[in-house]
């Protein structure tokens, strides 16, 4: 009898020593091999440590590692939501499914090529009856060694749009020229430009009707390699989900310094215990407010 998403709910959170060892997705149920607990907190920094819960989720991973369910309980509404991922065996994503409640809302499909390139994509909105499909070819140019990526999308089986995108030598996408549906007029033309850890730090957008260019900054991009870093959790206790709380208060208290350092006001540090545990400190877009992401595995036994 297929699991509903309470059921899934009370298994996962409310008897975690009990762990699920089968999920179904689609039409098949997969043996668990991990299950991953998530909790977000935002804390602000003038409030002594006291945390606000977010979100919350568990991550379900099949023995294969191929299908993988992520069930997310929002702390701004009662409805729970549900993404299926399926991979191959080159750990490439084929599909998803999206789910609100029990209610399948969304479903995403990539095709790859021999060389481990995307060809094809489709989406199928079952709420609002739309589909999308693009798909992709691919040239290199001899002499410098960059990709050119050609993309035709369709929505709802008419030609919508072109799309000529262009990556240099380390993979990084640096133009993108979005053409209308007759392959030949041009509607924008973006610009990419990188920071220092490799992350695009800014978009520019070139409107030729217009002749206006607009300009965008990406705070991923802007952060120092520094500032973005992964450390050992500096302890010796031991994490559990009963105890997170303190934990993570523990660990913030531990690493004020470095939290508080001058060198980086936007930041995002990963402290781990390399076996079952990482907990994620984050600025945020709100002032003295962070995000911490606490993260717990388990291995579960058949």
């Amino acid at each position: 009898m297929r699991l509903s998403i309470f059921t899934i709910f009370l298994l996962a959170f409310a008897m975690p020593a009990m762990a699920q060892k089968t999920f179904k997705a689609g039409w098949n149920t997969y043996n668990t091999g991990t299950i991953t607990h998530e909790y977000t907190y935002n804390y602000n920094t003038m409030d002594s440590l006291r945390l606000f819960p977010s979100d919350s989720a568990v991550i379900l991973t099949s023995t294969d590692s191929l299908a993988i369910m992520h069930i997310a309980f929002p702390y701004h509404d009662k409805s729970v939501y549900k993404t299926v991922t399926y991979l191959n065996i080159k750990k490439q994503v084929i599909k998803t499914e999206e789910y609100k409640d029990d209610n399948l809302q969304l479903t995403k499909e990539w095709t790859y090529d021999d060389k481990n390139r995307k060809t094809h994509s489709v989406e199928d909105n079952k709420v609002s009856g739309n589909n999308y499909r693009k798909s992709f070819d691919y040239s290199i140019d001899k002499k410098t060694g960059e990709m050119e990526v050609h993309e035709c999308s369709y929505f709802n089986g008419k030609i919508e749009f072109y799309t000529k995108s262009y990556y240099n030598k380390e993979n990084q996408k640096t133009k993108e020229v979005r053409l209308n549906d007759n392959n030949k007029d041009v509607v924008h033309i973006e610009s990419y430009t990188y920071g220092e850890n490799g992350h695009v730090k800014e978009r520019s957008v070139y409107f030729p009707e217009w002749k206006v260019t607009k300009k965008f900054e990406e705070k991923d991009g802007n952060l120092l390699p520094k500032c973005c870093r992964a450390f050992p959790v500096g302890t010796n206790e031991k994490p559990m989900i009963s105890t997170r709380v303190l934990f993570i208060k523990r660990l913030l208290v531990r690493n004020a310094a470095l939290l508080n350092s001058v060198d980086c006001t936007d930041f995002e540090y990963t402290f781990r215990n390399f076996t079952t545990c990482d907990i994620i400190v984050s600025t945020t877009n709100m002032h003295n407010t962070r995000k911490v992401v606490y993260r717990f595995k388990e291995k579960v036994y058949q």
